[in-house]
């Protein structure tokens, strides 16, 4: 059962992430990346790397997209249309795509990815305690700063759109 939800899990990242090259609108890319994100993550899960699927939802799914939404939020009040994504360099790009995959492919030929659940867990728990112990400032600090820094994307939105009606 395990290994027909990762194929199909699978499915839903590869297709997620074929559709965010094709789709023109950057909001639906958005949308598309979040399918991938927490795909990828249910991967995670799948794959007993609790810690890594736990990860990948706060911060890449929930902080990251979350600010690349807001940020296509405040260009589309600006600008009042929505905004479209064209490129003239098809070919240059597959190329470079395919030159990419080609060392993502090497690299994964000439790694050993089996570990064992019992030595991920004796490296993962002394960085769990370390975050939450000796660096819990500059985490809560990396926080603060990014509410700070969607308060003023609010407040510059908002006052955009009460100078257009003017």
């Amino acid at each position: 059962m395990e290994q027909v939800v990762l194929y199909i899990l699978s499915g839903i990242a590869a297709a997620s992430a074929v559709a965010m090259i094709f789709v023109r609108q950057v909001f639906y890319a958005a949308l598309c990346l979040l399918a991938c994100l927490l795909a990828l993550a249910g991967i995670y899960g799948i794959m007993h790397a609790g810690f890594l699927a736990i990860t990948q939802v706060l911060i890449y799914a929930g902080g990251v997209l979350v600010l690349i939404v807001f940020a296509i939020v405040v260009t589309n009040r600006i600008e009042g249309k929505p905004l479209h994504v064209e490129s003239q360099h098809l070919f240059i790009g597959f190329l470079l795509s395919a030159a990419i995959a080609q060392v993502l492919v090497w690299g994964y030929h000439q790694t050993g990815f089996m570990i064992s659940p019992t030595q991920t867990e004796k490296e993962i728990k002394p960085l769990g305690v370390a975050l939450f112990t000796d660096y819990a400032a500059p985490f809560e600090i990396g926080g603060i700063l990014l509410l700070v820094c969607l308060i003023g994307a609010a407040l510059t939105a908002s006052s955009f759109k009460k100078s257009s009606h003017d």
